[in-house]
């Protein structure tokens, strides 16, 4: 019998340990990614918890308790981004890196001026997974750790190429939330323009 019959047993067996181990890889991809979306979930409540405390004139610090060292009091959080129509309120950490994005969504760069604000975020579905589901005319908020809350509208959703860096600060917007599509390839953008401004309640 020719060994490579697809008729032969050992041929059989061969393929049938091949598809086992590739679901095996695929389930083992599918539990990696859900408990880094769990973790991630676990990190951004967390900060959001410190960003309030220092919203309430709270300073915390990774070393309050000896015993019990929070490492995450240490990060910078540049603000609060609340997107009420995704039920989703995030701590937006001030510095930018891959590390940071696997614990919140991120300020990507801004002007000098705190103007034209770009914040990252993973395709997590509790931090920038649903950012395709906006609509235009959608409303969220800014709350920076001065209390100061900007009010923000959607004006547009629209993609483009992973590799169009350019392509990220066409138009006229005040504040691009930004992901990544499913395969990777593409970036979702939302663009939204200022509609606001409450200063800090005393």
């Amino acid at each position: 019998m020719n060994p490579l019959s697809r008729n032969n047993p050992l041929w059989k067996r061969i393929c049938v340990i091949l598809g086992s181990c590739l679901l095996l890889a695929a389930l083992g991809l599918t539990l990696g990614n859900l408990w880094e979306q769990c973790q991630a979930e676990q990190n951004s409540a967390h900060l959001l918890a410190l960003a309030q405390q220092r919203l309430d004139g709270e300073n915390p610090q990774p070393d309050d308790d000896p015993l019990n060292p929070d490492p995450l009091a240490g990060y910078a959080i540049d603000g609060i981004l609340s997107i009420p129509d995704l039920g989703l309120e995030l701590p937006v950490l001030a510095d930018y890196s891959e590390e940071n994005l696997r614990l919140s969504i991120c300020l990507y760069r801004q002007e000098s001026d705190g103007s034209r604000k770009v914040i990252a975020g993973h395709n997590y579905r509790n931090h920038f997974g649903r950012l395709a589901s906006l609509e235009e005319g959608t409303l969220l908020t800014y709350t920076r750790e001065d209390g100061t809350v900007t009010r923000y509208q959607v004006t547009g959703i629209t993609e483009i190429d992973a590799d169009d860096p350019a392509a990220l600060d066409a138009g006229e917007w005040d504040m691009t939330l930004f992901t990544c599509n499913l395969d990777m390839t593409r970036r979702v953008l939302v663009r939204l323009t200022e509609a606001g401004t409450s200063a800090p309640s005393a």
